[in-house]
């Protein structure tokens, strides 16, 4: 019986959570439809308030989402992703964010735009805080799906469509 207990103890530190590795994703749908894109950035509230808080030295409070807090939302996002079609670059508005159960959703959409024959994809999301973001990206786009995983090393998707 004491050889167990003694098992267990040595155990412990592997057992517990603060032993695991945290694991750094966010998910990104890029949709074309009525002759613009929507975009849906899923992550985590906590990486999103870090992130803001090591760049602009400001700390946003996602309860009260104020013109400050949303500024500074929009303006991370805009550093970190942009879309490019037929090799212009297309602005978006930042329209808000809502919670999922522990996820936050990040809305956008893009300016009136032909339909695309190439986009590319640059996302940088949260890399310049957790060297082991993974940013998973899928691009949806006249009944197609494309996906990629971005990383810190590889932040550019492009896709052809006919």
């Amino acid at each position: 019986m004491k050889k167990f207990l003694l098992i267990i103890l040595l155990m412990m530190p592997f057992l517990s959570f603060e032993a695991f590795h945290k694991f750094y994703v966010s998910v990104t749908t890029v949709t074309y439809t009525d002759k613009h894109f929507e975009i849906i950035l899923y992550t985590f509230p906590d990486d999103l308030e870090k992130a803001v808080k090591q760049k602009f030295n400001y700390n946003i409070d996602l309860d009260k989402a104020d013109e400050k807090t949303k500024f500074y939302i929009a303006s991370y996002l805009k550093d970190r992703f942009q879309i490019t079609v037929n090799d212009r670059k297309i602005d978006y508005t930042y329209l808000g964010f809502t919670f999922e159960n522990e996820k936050l959703l990040l809305l956008a959409e893009s300016e009136k735009i032909k339909k695309p024959k190439r986009i590319s994809i640059t996302q940088k999301w949260l890399t310049d805080v957790y060297p082991d973001q993974q940013n998973i990206v899928h691009i949806i786009i006249a009944g197609k799906k494309f996906s990629e995983i971005l990383n810190k090393d590889k932040t550019f998707f492009e896709v052809e469509v006919d």
